[in-house]
């Protein structure tokens, strides 16, 4: 059967099917509203505190020291807060994070609000891409399909990295449908590279549009594409633009290892714990719909000749969701869930190919009780946001007062944070950039400046007395300590602790702050110590190592 527009329903069917479609988006907003209730106020940690503070990092470069050496700034603001992540990661979020905080300011709650922001407009090209050929409840009820779908309840308020990759590689499939559709199209041409090199800037895993770019025209049946002047042209411009940062940094030493061999060398028992993830990333239903939906859009174009647009945009669709699981099981990059965010809204499109192609034959085949085939794919979108349920609610608290605790002078303060594993480094780090205005501290993270932590997480302290290490941060001077409360985590916290309660003159207790993980409670505390005599003096020079991650390089940060 060759796909065609809808049915055209009675004004009934049209009716009810309206106001069934509004009430579900609104079912998924409401399960947006609900994921930004339980995320919004908790502090960043792991991978999300790393991506603020290179965002912001990138802000205070182009606001302060544009035309300065790069190379330069981001070691001295490494130094400050060590959390910088450019290099191991590419830089196109951060520079749009960057430009974002020109606008809204650079703040946590900044970040979390482009992440909502990049959900609803994936959310607004699925409707726009899918109107004018299923029309427009159709397109709704995908769109609401995807924001409702956990992965993106997840994402839309966390400062990450996936889901502007899925905004850009969901441009570069509907310029590439065009391209399909018409060969000679050299605007599409055009914006299929820049928007394919765009995603390949953002987040590593893009580069599944490798294999896309080869496997799309077979699945749609446009071999002839190969042939085409711009099949070189766009090919040409992805590989040279998408790969020159991946190169530098792993000449640099500070990115992915670009080598195969690398990824190649992960076992079968990995692959099957990814193969498992692809298998259950979205609700079993949307996964089936779409399923479907694949098929009968390679039914219509491979059997009855289907030339439709909404055709080859289906197949495009099939072809990047499936040369993404491709990529993965070969080059498996990570084990996240969130890494396939960017299937999340071809998902939705062979998807909303399924409920359109159901409610036309029933349409057809009971003309007599149009109802019928307007609810089918309501009925669908129902359960599917119905079974995509709420994600978790998970929210630390407590670091933000702690930040808060500790004076903003005008010229910065000095701090050592020493923390556990579950009261991290990382949230003190990003709280505080949130919340000062002219980004003038010095943090130095304990698990660097005071010890040498290897990759299994073992400490060696490069202090042997607590006397030599208070004579350290009495000498530079530290103005505050932040540490946790027993048991330790590691070592030299235990060498902290005897430094900072040894002598009341040196070090007086400021505050502590409970910190709450929801749903589990309380799970330690801070307690913050001040150093009078770090109120009006800091170091000219403050030389520290990075840690692990960063290759234990040795940086510097002149005070002015």
């Amino acid at each position: 059967m060759i796909f065609n527009p809808p049915y055209r329903s009675c004004p009934l069917a049209l009716r009810s099917n309206l106001i069934a479609t509004l009430i579900l988006f609104a079912a998924a907003l409401a399960l947006q509203g609900r994921a930004a209730l339980v995320t919004l106020g908790g502090s960043l940690e792991g991978d999300q505190a790393k991506h603020f503070t290179s965002g912001v990092m990138v802000y205070d470069y182009l606001r302060t020291s544009l035309g300065s050496s790069p190379v330069r700034f981001v070691e001295s603001f490494e130094v400050q807060y060590p959390l910088i992540a450019i290099g191991h990661w590419p830089p196109m979020y951060y520079a749009v994070q960057a430009l974002f905080y020109l606008v809204a300011g650079p703040f946590i709650l900044s970040a979390q609000i482009l992440s909502a922001l990049t959900a609803t407009g994936i959310a607004l090209l699925v409707f726009l891409s899918l109107k004018r050929q299923l029309g427009s409840l159709i397109a709704c009820i995908a769109a609401a399909c995807f924001l409702a779908a956990p992965l993106v309840q997840t994402a839309a308020w966390q400062v990450m990295s996936d889901l502007l990759t899925g905004f850009f590689v969901y441009l570069a499939l509907l310029a590439f449908a065009r391209l399909l559709d018409w060969s000679s199209d050299w605007k599409a041409a055009v914006g299929f590279a820049i928007w394919a090199v765009a995603a390949i800037l953002t987040k590593g895993s893009a580069w599944a549009l490798g294999p896309f770019f080869f496997l799309a025209p077979l699945i749609a049946r446009r071999s002839y594409f190969f042939r085409s002047r711009w099949f070189l042209v766009a090919l040409s411009i992805v590989i040279l633009f998408g790969s020159a940062f991946y190169f530098i940094a792993a000449r640099t030493g500070i990115g992915y290892p670009t080598r195969l061999s690398h990824y190649l060398t992960e076992g079968l028992g990995n692959r099957l714990v990814l193969l498992k993830l692809m298998a259950g990333f979205s609700p079993a239903l949307l996964i089936a719909t779409a399923a479907l939906g694949a098929v009968d859009a390679l039914h219509a174009r491979w059997r009855h000749g289907d030339q439709s647009k909404g055709t080859t945009l289906t197949l495009v669709a099939a072809a990047w969701v499936a040369s993404q699981f491709l990529f993965l099981t070969v080059l498996p990059m990570t084990f996240e869930p969130r890494v396939l965010l960017p299937a999340m809204a071809p998902m939705a499109v062979l998807a909303a190919r399924f409920f359109c192609t159901m409610q036309h034959r029933i349409e057809i085949a009971w003309q007599r009780k149009p109802l019928l085939g307007a609810a089918a794919p309501v009925i669908l979108g129902a359960i599917i946001i119905a079974t995509a349920g709420a994600i978790p609610s998970q929210r630390a608290t407590g670091y933000r007062e702690t930040a808060d605790a500790m004076a903003y002078p005008s010229n910065g303060a000095l701090i050592l944070v020493a923390t556990n594993y579950e009261a991290g480094e990382q949230q003190i780090v990003t709280e505080r950039l949130s919340h000062s205005r002219i980004h003038k501290d010095v943090i130095l993270r304990g698990s660097h400046v005071l010890s040498e932590i290897d990759a299994a997480g073992n400490d060696t302290p490069r202090f042997q007395s607590a006397d030599a290490l208070r004579a350290y941060l009495l000498q530079m001077p530290v103005r505050y300590i932040v540490l946790s409360s027993p048991p330790y985590s590691f070592n030299y916290q235990t060498l902290v602790n005897t430094a900072v309660t040894g002598d009341p003159a040196d070090f007086h207790l400021l505050a502590q702050v409970p910190i709450l993980k929801q749903p589990d409670g309380r799970v330690g505390e801070l307690r913050i110590y001040e150093n009078p005599a770090g109120r009006d003096r800091h170091p000219s020079v403050v030389t520290t190592p990075m840690g692990y991650d960063a290759g234990r390089r040795m940086l510097e940060y002149h005070w002015k």
